[in-house]
């Protein structure tokens, strides 16, 4: 939709209205595959930049391709490993994953404490893929002790999740006020969560991830299951962007923007400003016209909080910040920050 809409509006105006052309890849179902996917679609030559893939273990193998070629890449994934290595050419669009952990918990807490509720006793519950092994690491370490908060279950599988009954037995037993949940498989989740439901188990969650928002997650669980749930995003639909939100309707057929979508949308308008500032569709010239980034308006700064664009050193944007999405009425909703809240948040039971 993205380069649709830059196309409509004139192209790269810089380089006389030139198209942006989109070359789609299959990442595929391993690490494997998403790497030999990056080589064969940046290989192919006149690739001014990439973007992707959503799981940061994919992505951290696909960019070892596109820094070796010189290649920027954005990406919405998590993993804080993904910007550790000394690339120059990979960034990173949301929150690491350390940060979204100490962002993600003090948002929590937050909620809970406007609701009445204090939170003392927390479950992780999640796979070991890379940005949930960053993530729960930095909540054991540093940010959960920091909040006083304690872990009453640490509970940690290898994806495909077979069967939850031995996990949601533990979970029923440990009583926390707050479940972490980090499956990052939709299938995983699905699995979890209809088995607490077999188990009635019933604890206020919040989920890492964009699978905790989707359409077929609710049809997956069901309407009334998912009513209260909240999940921990890179990003949502913000209040004011109904707009974007119709006009991405109207072309997808989706129901709703969810963080890969409003995520890609910000970071293809990333690289058309990039573009124009560097005049040039050189790989390496584009790179770091990105770098040296400040966007206070645009499509880009609009879609992504805090409402600007700034990258690090690192490759990290700079105050990036996490959204708390919540379902209500069988669709999600930002209800946290306050500022970008299109409902408020209501506590679940």
């Amino acid at each position: 939709m993205a380069v649709a809409e830059i196309n409509e509006q004139g192209g790269i105006k810089a380089l006389d209205g030139a198209q942006l052309v989109l070359v789609p890849a299959d990442a595929g179902d391993s690490v494997q595959k998403a790497t030999s996917a990056a080589q064969r679609v940046l290989n192919r030559g006149k690739i001014t930049a990439a973007q992707g893939a959503w799981l940061s273990s994919f992505t951290l193998g696909a960019t070892e391709v596109s820094e070796r070629l010189g290649i920027p890449w954005l990406t919405l994934s998590w993993s804080d490993k993904i910007t550790e290595r000394g690339f120059k050419y990979v960034f990173q669009s949301s929150s690491v994953s350390s940060q979204l952990a100490e962002q993600g918990i003090a948002q929590a807490v937050a909620l809970g404490s406007e609701a009445g509720k204090t939170i003392k006793r927390v479950a992780l519950v999640g796979d070991n893929t890379a940005a949930i092994v960053s993530y729960f690491k930095a909540l054991r370490e540093r940010i959960l002790p920091k909040f006083n908060l304690e872990i009453v279950l640490d509970e940690v599988f290898t994806p495909p999740l077979p069967d939850a009954t031995a996990v949601v037995q533990k979970l029923r037993t440990a009583r926390p006020d707050l479940m972490i949940n980090g499956a990052t498989s939709h299938t995983d989740v699905i699995t979890l969560l209809q088995k607490m439901r077999e188990f009635q188990v019933k604890v206020p969650m919040i989920g890492l991830g964009t699978q905790f928002t989707t359409q077929e997650f609710r049809d997956g669980v069901g309407t009334e299951l998912v009513e209260g749930l909240m999940a921990t995003v890179a990003s949502h639909a913000l209040k004011g962007q109904g707009q974007l939100s119709e006009r991405f309707k109207a072309r997808t057929g989706e129901p709703w923007m969810v963080q890969d979508s409003v995520s890609g949308y910000a970071e293809m308008w990333i690289i058309k400003a990039a573009i124009e500032q560097a005049g040039s569709a050189d790989p390496g010239k584009v790179r770091d016209a990105i770098a040296a980034l400040d966007l206070k308006e645009g499509p880009a700064a609009a879609a992504l909080m805090p409402g600007y664009i700034r990258f690090n050193e690192q490759g990290r944007r700079v105050d990036a910040v996490p959204v708390i999405v919540q379902w209500q009425g069988g669709a999600p909703y930002t209800v946290y920050p306050t500022e970008g809240a299109v409902k408020q948040a209501i506590w679940p039971q």
